[in-house]
């Protein structure tokens, strides 16, 4: 029996430690996964060795990493420490395993080789061969990546699928830009959607704003490979597709709101929020104000 991929519950069990995920199939049916694995007390030892697989792991240190050693097929090739905000990647083709004596707190992004084929063809570019970086490297763009997933990482349970996919396919873009050498065949296109995608898309996401649609079902409905859908809604619209779907479920929110029996919990709800808190937090940063306080200075 194949062995479960290296990320979410089976990447914690390897490295015994705490985790939270995002995994999502913005490339149907190919897998996009971060995974946050921490430890705060010392002496956690050997990892489990990964199996082989056609895949790499871009790992992204949110804190300091005095001491560790790096073991590629069972031996040795590296004793040096991380520091917070840098970078490495391992294949799991060579069986990667680390001994970690000191605490540590680590995004790990499961890169599979055939989500960077995806990527490539839907840019044009040639097959990526590899992904390589300096182990240890200070890449800006990562860092700030990885600090945008924090908070959804925090709360997974609130995350909705469109934003999930957004955020996974663009970090793995930039891998195989940054990591993988990619280079669109031509300019990238910066069109616009077709009026009758734009309607139909945008009708797709309004039918039911208590459904979890997926990017790559929107970009389906458009005869679009999702990467050009991303970039094509975002021009038409000033936004990408989750944040443009957020406002849209805070205006029937609002709407909801003017039958002043109807609970906020059942708001909430009806509109596609995991709960009345998020609801709050969502609401209070587009409106300014919480959902309790802006339906009542309705009624003064």
């Amino acid at each position: 029996m194949a062995a479960s991929p290296d990320y979410g519950e089976t990447l914690a069990g390897r490295f015994r430690a705490e985790a939270s995920y995002l995994v999502t199939k913005a490339l149907r049916p190919v897998t996009l996964a971060v995974t946050r694995v921490r430890r705060e007390s010392p002496g956690h030892g050997l990892t489990d060795r990964m199996p082989i697989a056609e895949a790499f792991s871009v790992s992204l240190q949110l804190r300091d990493q005095e001491k560790r050693e790096l073991f590629l097929a069972g031996k040795s090739v590296s004793t040096r420490g991380y520091g917070a905000r840098t970078t490495a990647i391992v294949d799991h083709e060579t069986e990667p395993q680390a001994y970690l004596p000191t605490p540590f707190d680590t995004l790990h992004f499961y890169v599979s080789r055939a989500a960077l084929d995806q990527i490539a063809e839907d840019n044009g570019a040639r097959r990526i061969d590899t992904l390589t970086c300096e182990r240890g490297v200070l890449d800006e763009t990562v860092w700030h990546m990885g600090m945008a997933l924090l908070p959804a990482l925090g709360r997974p349970a609130e995350v909705s699928q469109l934003y999930a996919d957004h955020q996974l396919l663009a970090t793995h873009t930039y891998f195989a830009c940054a990591f993988g050498g990619m280079q669109p065949a031509q300019p990238v296109r910066r069109g616009c959607l077709a009026a009758w995608q734009l309607r139909r898309v945008t009708d797709l996401m309004e039918a039911d704003l208590s459904v979890d649609v997926t990017l790559f079902d929107l970009a389906s409905a458009c005869g679009l490979s999702v990467s050009y859908f991303a970039r094509a809604f975002r021009q038409s619209t000033g936004q990408p597709p989750h944040q443009w779907l957020l406002a849209q479920r805070v205006a029937r929110a609002r709407a909801l709101m003017l039958t002043p029996s109807l609970p906020l919990a059942d708001v909430a709800l009806a509109c596609g929020f995991a709960d009345q808190s998020h609801f709050t937090r969502v609401f209070k940063g587009l409106v300014g104000a919480s959902p309790g306080l802006w339906r009542r200075s309705l009624l003064t």
